[in-house]
């Protein structure tokens, strides 16, 4: 399962907070990928991705 994380999250973007929190795009992909088997190499560069400064 992927659910927030039990600490606090910086107040920041709801994008960067996803992030932080492992529940972006990049990082629902790579757990679905894995989930089935598949290694995938298309997602390395999402997973690198990184948001910009906080706010």
């Amino acid at each position: 399962p992927m659910t927030l994380p039990d600490r606090f999250i910086d107040h920041n973007t709801q994008d960067a907070q996803y992030h932080e929190a492992g529940l972006d795009a990049a990082a629902i992909a790579h757990t679905a990928l894995h989930a089935l088997g598949i290694e995938n190499n298309m997602t390395q560069p999402l997973l690198k991705a990184t948001i910009g400064p906080k706010s």
